[in-house]
């Protein structure tokens, strides 16, 4: 009977040896799926906090674009509104006195009438119905008067303007310096 308690005891000595390998083996797959999982879990929380992180620059980004949209629009507003102010005022046409004498100077703006009075055809009166501005290189006001009181005498109905430096050749760096001294 000792034999037999030998063998049975032997048996459960390569039975637990067995299942203890079993087991060894298993909690060894175990651990490495609890690892591939916590590593995929590690990748998708990084992925997740990338998006996150990416969507809220969007929404920042976008929140920005929506205030230069909306200034934009007002921009858009304004220039329309100054547009049609422009469209709305009188057409300024300005003559050219001399085309081809290069001169030094400055450029004067001299405004020009026709007189009624004179005894002139109806083409002249319809060729000036409104005075006309034209532009004169000259050193001084009193010299771009003079070139345009050779040109438009006053015996044959003209009435010469005062000669003002023309408005249309401002540098935007002197009107700029201008607004600061007021």
């Amino acid at each position: 009977m000792t034999a037999l308690f030998l063998y049975a005891a032997m048996l459960f000595m390569i039975g637990s040896v067995l299942v203890n390998r079993i087991g060894q083996r298993r909690l060894a797959e175990a651990r490495k799926s609890l690892t591939e999982e916590e590593n995929a879990l590690l990748a998708l929380e990084r992925d997740i906090n990338d998006s996150a992180r990416r969507l809220s620059e969007t929404k920042m980004r976008e929140a920005g674009l929506d205030d230069q949209l909306h200034t934009m629009r007002l921009t858009l507003e304004h220039l329309t509104e100054k547009f049609d102010e422009a469209r709305a005022a009188p057409v300024e046409r300005y003559h050219i006195f001399d085309r081809l004498d290069a001169r030094p100077g400055n450029i004067w703006s001299v405004e020009i009438r026709r007189s009624d009075d004179s005894g002139s055809s109806n083409r002249m009166a319809a060729a000036w119905p409104t005075p006309r501005t034209y532009l004169i290189v000259a050193s001084t006001p009193r010299e771009a008067a003079d070139r345009a009181l050779q040109r438009f005498p006053r015996n044959q109905g003209f009435e010469i303007g005062n000669a003002v430096p023309c408005g249309l050749f401002k540098t935007k760096r002197s009107s700029s310096g201008d607004e600061g001294m007021t």
